[in-house]
């Protein structure tokens, strides 16, 4: 198989690569109805034609991807608490649906429509980690409560 497009925001100064900060407002989580969404439109990227390019950041061409993800559902609620590896979380695994799209000059890609999504494993949650690791599940469960109090301010 051949890869004929890497669309990527290239790396940054810092060395940090594949990661963009998006809107606030295109996110949007409800852990206790079970449901969140992405949505970006017509965010600028570039097109790196494949991963050995993207990864030197090679030459690339201006593009533009649009993407809405859809969770819900409940398949299981899961709690995990890894005092080893300091990490702790809540999680519910769902399902997901998205539809894609990307162009530049010369060409255009659509994805199938999201209601025709597959889904192999989609999981939402609230975690923790190394600084900001919970040293006891009352800690972790305060945290996620006040995550969810900060969403719904910035949501209304």
């Amino acid at each position: 198989m051949h890869q004929i497009h890497d669309f990527n925001p290239g790396i940054a100064e810092s060395g940090l690569f594949w990661t963009i900060r998006l809107p606030a407002d295109s996110v949007h989580v409800d852990l206790e109805d079970a449901t969140a969404s992405l949505d970006v439109t017509d965010l600028d990227i570039e097109d790196y034609h494949d991963l050995v390019n993207a990864l030197q950041d090679g030459p690339s061409v201006p593009a533009m991807v649009s993407y809405h993800i859809r969770w819900r559902g409940v398949k299981q609620r899961v709690k995990i608490r890894d005092t080893a590896n300091n990490f702790a979380g809540r999680f519910i695994e769902d399902t997901a649906t998205i539809a894609w799209s990307a162009r530049e000059q010369g060409f255009k890609f659509v994805s199938d429509p999201a209601r025709t999504s597959t889904n192999e494993f989609s999981v939402i949650g609230h975690e923790r980690n190394g600084i900001f690791f919970p040293q006891t599940d009352a800690e972790l469960d305060s945290a996620a409560d006040l995550q969810a109090d900060l969403a719904a301010d910035t949501s209304e």
